[in-house]
């Protein structure tokens, strides 16, 4: 019998809480979260990161820091040792009061020092920010008026620039001064992060690239605030629930990612299985036994071979092992890693030729575009052709693996999906899979591995995958994913590392929301705009009105659901974690309830209303 923990064995994130004249902030070790100014969130992040040549960041040897407050502003110093064979020592300074933020690294590499990128990053947040007018002034002393992009573009919409100048909520004027190598800025939205990040180093260069022994570093960035305007406009209460829902969908088809082993499939009531072959490799081994349900074949194929000769490969591959086929996604293997926009791409057929030789095989069968991997990949190399729905994944890992910054990527579904819609015309969808640990990492030569077990970037074994953390992150994602396009999900694998049940068939945390989705397969389903730390959805079956509920937050909380009244719930939390190991427990296994709704930290309720 397995244990399961609410956290995944991991200690509590706790982050100490500075506040000074206007500013308020989260220090988190090395980092800084939730910077704010007159209660407005300014940055979601600075951070000093320093990356190997896989884009995995360096853990740091803390030689001495320091905080202490002087002249009316708080001032924290690091010195700081990266690398191990290869090494720099750098000294950081971040000094925050009055009206300005002013952070400052300088350094020495001790040996040849190879990086994908060295510096401070800025998360800029997407509330008050997103398709605001800016002020770029850029390295070549030129300057330009743009906006921060509402659709994500798969290049960098700001590059090589040396001064911002925004404003946020008609409320703060900002400047942002750097000095030192180039910077430039991501849309992270691409990536799932609900942001904007302001780095060093251009990714239009060549990289990795080589800093040389005995050479120095040194950057600096100084952030202004002006107050524009000080009324601010009442804040409603935010304790309370609306129910006043416009947005009414259907439960999207809900499938489970297999290899071979099917042993326990009749435990999960999914729609469809999801199954990928890599047709590089041998494919004897790769025979899933579907148990007669519809089968969404993803096929990664060799891009040097002739398109018919792949076809006909497929249709072999199905004939020969009685695939029930249902939906088809090709998608070459060398895609699985990430090109650069503006970048060297391989040679490799239209996308659209794959489409158009499959829908000439496999009349019967809906043909899917894009990536198995990120909206990222799906961005830069969008589809062509004709198709019947369109492919992506979805990970929170990619850049911030804190508890913290996972459960802030499902903010930025709303604008994936809106980008997609942009370029695809109200096409079917289907996202998926959906897991904390990565299932390829395109960003470097190989997963990270993670034999310490702890919060790790571009993983694929992520602790808390059977954890409170997994299944608030995916229910919050799922709020935010519902769309009128949205017709497939594939959440998770039935067994491994990001499995719902385990080699002998136990239930493990995830396969509890697979089974109170699936209940209400065939319900009415309401998008809820998320409020404060909570997320979730409302559901109508038979005529009986459900809320499924998360919070976010490591903090407790209470709220009110308006106008309704609150007749049975199931919950949960630390407190009855333990349940899940001794698989005594259901979701709709409901108790007596009362109005209010108080959340334990990371609780989930499913909440039945009169």
């Amino acid at each position: 019998m397995h244990n399961f923990d609410s956290l995944g064995y991991l200690k509590n994130e706790i982050f100490e809480k500075f506040t000074i004249n206007n500013f308020s902030l989260l220090k988190d070790n090395l980092f800084f979260r939730s910077i704010k100014y007159n209660n407005i969130e300014i940055l979601k992040l600075i951070s000093f990161l320093v990356r190997d040549k896989n884009w995995n960041n360096y853990s740091p040897e803390i030689i001495k820091t320091s905080s202490y407050n002087k002249d009316k502003k708080l001032h924290f110093e690091f010195d700081l040792k990266y690398g191990d064979v290869e090494q720099l020592e750098v000294k950081l300074l971040l000094s925050i009061g009055g009206d300005s933020i002013k952070l400052t690294a300088n350094g020495k590499f001790l040996t040849d020092f190879w990086t994908n990128r060295i510096g401070f990053n800025l998360l800029l947040p997407l509330d008050g920010v997103v398709n605001q007018q800016v002020i770029v002034s850029k390295s070549d002393h030129t300057t330009e008026t743009l906006k921060y992009p509402l659709i994500i573009q798969p290049d960098q919409p700001m590059v090589k620039f040396n001064n911002l100048s925004y404003e946020m909520f008609d409320s703060i004027a900002l400047n942002i001064r750097f000095d030192g190598i180039h910077f430039e800025m991501e849309d992270q939205r691409n990536w799932g992060d609900a942001s904007y990040k302001i780095y060093s180093g251009s990714l239009l260069d060549p990289f990795p690239y080589k800093e040389n022994k005995n050479s120095d570093f040194h950057q600096e960035i100084e952030i202004t605030m002006r107050e524009k305007n000080n009324s601010f406009g009442a804040i409603p209460n935010q304790n309370i629930l609306p129910n006043n829902i416009r947005e009414e969908y259907t439960m999207p088809k809900i499938g489970i990612k297999v290899d071979n082993e099917t042993n326990g499939i009749d435990i999960v009531n999914v729609d469809f299985l999801y199954h990928l072959v890599d047709f590089e490799n041998n494919t004897e081994s790769s025979k899933p036994n579907s148990n007669h349900l519809p089968i969404y074949l993803v096929v990664l194929i060799d891009h040097s071979k002739k398109v018919k000769g792949i076809i006909k490969d497929i249709k072999d591959y199905i004939v020969l092992n009685k695939i029930n086929i249902d939906k088809l996604l090709i998608c070459p293997k060398i895609y699985l890693n990430s090109f650069q926009p503006a970048g060297e791409w391989p040679s490799v057929p239209q996308l659209g030729d794959y489409y158009k030789e499959a829908k000439n095989q496999f009349p019967d069968v809906q043909i899917f575009s894009g990536m198995v991997t990120n909206f990222t990949e799906l961005n830069r190399k969008k589809p062509n052709g004709d198709f019947d729905g369109i492919n992506f994944s979805f990970t929170p890992i990619v850049h911030d693996a804190s508890d913290y910054g996972v459960l802030d990527t499902p903010n930025s579904l709303k604008f994936i999906l809106n980008s997609i819609n942009n370029f695809s015309k109200d096409t079917p969808i289907h996202i998926g899979p959906m897991t904390l640990g990565m299932h390829f990492n395109p960003y470097g030569e190989k997963l990270a591995p993670n034999i310490d077990k702890v919060r790790l970037e571009m993983t694929d074994l992520d602790p808390r995958h059977d954890s409170l953390i997994s299944l608030n992150w995916t229910i919050a994602v799922f709020s935010e994913i519902l769309s009128k396009n949205t017709k497939f999900i594939t959440i998770a694998s039935l067994k491994g590392i990001h499995g719902i049940l385990t080699e002998n068939n136990q239930k493990r945390p995830l396969f509890y929301l697979y089974e109170v989705l699936l209940y209400f397969k065939n319900a009415k389903i309401y998008k809820i705009e998320k409020i404060n730390s909570i997320s979730g959805v409302k559901l109508v079956k038979e005529e009986k009105m459900y809320y499924l509920l998360t919070n976010n937050s490591s903090s407790q909380t209470s709220y009110i659901l308006e106008n309704e009244t609150v007749l049975q719930q199931s919950y949960l939390n630390k407190n009855n974690f333990e349940q899940l190991s001794k698989s005594q427990f259901s979701f709709l296994n409901f108790e007596d309830s009362t109005e209010t709704l108080s959340f334990e930290p990371y609780e989930i309720k499913l909440i039945q209303v009169s």
